[in-house]
Formats: structure tokens, sequence, C-alpha cells
């Protein structure tokens, strides 16, 4: 690894403030990553290409299932801990021609229903008539599907598009366009499904940036079910409405896209992990990394509550390190620290063919704990 990861024995620590919580103190949360650790090589089990989404963890009893996007599929891995996932099974495949996902199915989010039925969200891509770029990576007009397993991820049934964009594709145009790179989880009160998602749409002039939608938890199999946040509330239809970016890279010449959340009771917070872009950076460690932003109600996400932890480039050019698809799964909280895992995709010399690789799946510790004062570095 390249950088602060590349030195033995480090880990980056940083303060984030957090605004009073329920009339709480306020006092700031220092985040720690630990040392990298590969769980599936480049090539392994036959694999390249991945996690090319968020990783979802389908169970972890009596055995691990895990559901990860490859190239340009989905695939289900199972193993006794995530140190041994194997037998890697395709779940969910492209679409045919003319179809909503025909160049691509990556499932990145999951929720199970209190029927026991698994309701998955896939970034899906239509790339018929689409550039590449220079990468030599499809060009794709994406949008976020549906599918559904009763069989614990075994199998899965499209059920389409649940958000589009607000554009429609321009074949030949824009390399991105569209809406996707999605995740999902079910608010505390367990009335809404919420999806927090990546716009590639340049409306207004703005840039590629993080915005959200909803879905009543008792609608959650009706793909037509779900409005977009737009303009202070969720007015628009999720299948071509407008939306009102939630989270930017508030940076010139930045994107912020490919948002994880997880809801954390201790702190009573949502926690964002995403990615900045500084696509004009090149090889300099500066604005580019992975972030995080806390939230009280998952909607509104102040600039002051963001920190980057790690800088590091986090969109895939050739010859270059690369870090992106960020993961946060948790421990089980014990006294006044919360630690878990940062799963992502790495490649220290992103590219097709050596000495050149794509992105493989690895692993690092994380922490949050509440620290008031304590300084940071990296």
């Amino acid at each position: 690894m390249k950088a602060a990861s590349r030195v033995s024995g480090l880990v980056i620590i940083l303060t984030v403030a957090l605004l009073p919580v329920c009339g709480a103190e306020s006092k700031s949360v220092a985040v720690e990553l630990g040392l990298p650790e590969t769980l599936l090589a480049d090539g392994q089990h036959g694999l390249r290409y991945f996690p090319d989404e968020r990783t979802v963890i389908v169970r972890t009893n009596p055995n691990y299932r895990v559901l990860l996007a490859a190239g340009i599929k989905t695939v289900l891995l199972e193993g006794e801990v995530m140190t041994r996932l194997a037998s890697p099974r395709d779940v969910l495949l492209p679409g045919k021609a003319g179809e909503f996902d025909n160049g691509y199915a990556g499932i990145s989010g999951a929720w199970r229903a209190p029927s026991g039925e698994l309701l998955a969200i896939y970034h899906a891509e239509d790339q018929e008539g689409m550039p590449r770029n220079k990468e030599g990576i499809p060009g794709f007009y994406c949008c976020v599907g549906l599918a559904v397993s009763r069989d614990d991820g075994t199998t899965f049934e499209k059920r389409g598009p649940i958000l589009t964009g607000h554009l429609a594709k321009v074949a030949g145009g824009r390399f991105d366009q569209g809406v996707g790179e999605p995740c999902l989880l079910a608010e505390p009160g367990r009335k809404f499904l919420y999806c927090y998602y990546t716009s590639h749409e340049p409306v207004g002039g703005r840039g590629v940036t993080i915005c959200m939608a909803r879905c009543p938890v008792a609608d959650a199999m009706r793909p037509d079910a779900w409005g977009k946040f737009f303009d202070g509330g969720f007015t628009e239809l999720g299948l071509g409405g407008h939306d009102t970016p939630v989270v930017t890279s508030g940076l010139r010449d930045a994107c912020a896209l490919i948002p994880h959340v997880t809801y954390v009771p201790a702190l009573r917070q949502f926690v964002m992990l995403f990615c900045v872009s500084a696509w004009l950076e090149s090889e300099k460690k500066g604005r580019s990394g992975v972030y995080v932003a806390f939230s009280d109600d998952g909607i509104l996400w102040p600039r002051e509550r963001m920190q980057q932890i790690w800088k590091v480039p986090t969109i895939p050019v050739i010859g270059r390190e690369l870090a992106w698809q960020p993961t946060l799964v948790l421990d089980e909280p014990a006294g006044s620290s919360l630690t878990g895992w940062l799963y992502y995709s790495y490649s220290e010399n992103w590219g097709h063919k050596p000495p050149h690789k794509p992105h493989y799946f690895m692993r690092r510790r994380i922490e949050f704990k509440a620290a008031p004062g304590v300084g940071h570095s990296d």
C-alpha cells in the first residue's frame, strides 16, 4: 500500500466534532483506522474487479454468507469466517440486450423483511451505445434495481428499477449518467427504508453528489413506492423525479460518491462512509479519500460533522493506487468505544494487465471513540 498505509504499525487517528444530541454535551469522536488485511486477492476463486460495490453480509450464523459485485455480476460466497470465504456462485447477472441492466448488475445493499425475504438493491447499468473512457471502462446510464431472494441469497428474482435519473440517457454522451451505487437501511423507527445513492446528473451545473430516497416498509416490495428527497421533503417520484443532494464534496473540482450508511444506536447517529474524488489531483494525496459524516436524522448531514479519514485516490486510473467501495460493519458496542471493520476494495497499482492489477477485497479495523480535545494526525 502507498502513502500512510504503507508505514509499518501505523494507525490513522482523526477527530470529528459532534453537535449536541438530545441535549447532551458537545464532544468529538476519534476515528482510528488499523492496518490493512487482504481477505481475497486478485484472481482468487476466479474473481477479479471486486468488490465493485459495497459488501453485503447476508448472515453470520451458522456461517458467513456474503454478496459481492465482481466484474459485471454479483456472486455469493460462504465461509466459517470472513477470512475464509470461498465457493462463489453467480446469483445476479446482467439482463438481456435492451434491458435496463444489460451491462452490469451489482448488489450493494440488502434488508431482511419480517417475512424473511431478502430485499436487495443493485447498481444496474445500461451500457448500450455508451463510449468507454480512457481507462477502458464502459460508459453507462445507471439506475437502482430491486431483486428479492427467498432462499437467503442463493437466488434472486428481479423486480425492476426503483430509482432512475431525472435526465434521459444520451447515447454517445457523457461517460457516466443516471443514478446508482446505492446502499440501503431501515431507519430506527422501522417505518421507512432509506436508500442513499450517487447522482451522476449534472442538474443545475452540480457535479457528482450523494442523494437519498425513502420507501414505507409496508410497501417495500413495490418498485414504484420510492420517493426522492427534494427541496426539503420526499416529494419526487423515485422513477424519474428530481432530487436534492444531501452530501456534496464541498470542494472545488471534486465529487462525492459511493455512500454507505449505518445507524449506530450507541451514538444515536447515522454514520456515513463515502468517497471523495478530487479529479484534478492526479498522484497527489490531498483532498481525495474516504470520508466519514454524522447525522441525527439521516437526512441533514452538516458540513462541520464531516471528516476525511484516509487520504487515497478513490476512482480507478491505470497505474495509480485505488481504494473505494467502503463498507462499515460494527462489532457489538463495548464501553465508551465502538469498533468494527472497514471493508473496501483496493489496488496498489490499478489496471487491466501486469504490472497493474484490478481491485481486490481488503479490510481494516476501525474504531469510533468519544475523545474530547484529542488532536489528529495522518
